[in-house]
């Protein structure tokens, strides 16, 4: 599974460099660019869930290797989310806050 995993992750890291060489993007290619980046995010945290959830794999790290792959990973959440934070807030104050309510069913786009 490792060397299959690697090829795929590195599919995805050539479509996110294939998106971010795009000289002058209109707004469908950045779109198109966080939908890719997204993918790939998703496709190694479902790894990573992979990972720690199996402690056989998790007890061939030594102490040092998991102390720098837990600060690592803390790290990007931490930024990732404060991204999220400062994104939603501006989404907020352009509207986007009234067009979604409890239960209620938003559209689906592909």
């Amino acid at each position: 599974m490792g060397e299959e995993w690697i090829k795929e992750c590195n599919e995805y890291l050539a479509l996110i460099k294939e998106s971010m060489d795009v000289g002058s993007p209109d707004r469908l290619a950045l779109v198109r660019s966080m939908h890719r980046a997204l993918l790939a995010l998703n496709h190694s945290i479902l790894g990573w869930f992979q990972y720690v959830n199996n402690p056989d794999i998790m007890s061939m790290f030594d102490i040092d290797e998991l102390t720098g792959i837990s600060g690592n990973l803390n790290k990007f959440a931490e930024e990732f989310i404060e991204h999220d934070i400062e994104i939603t807030q501006k989404g907020i104050k352009k509207g986007l806050e009234d067009t979604k309510e409890e239960g209620e069913r938003q559209p689906f786009y592909v």
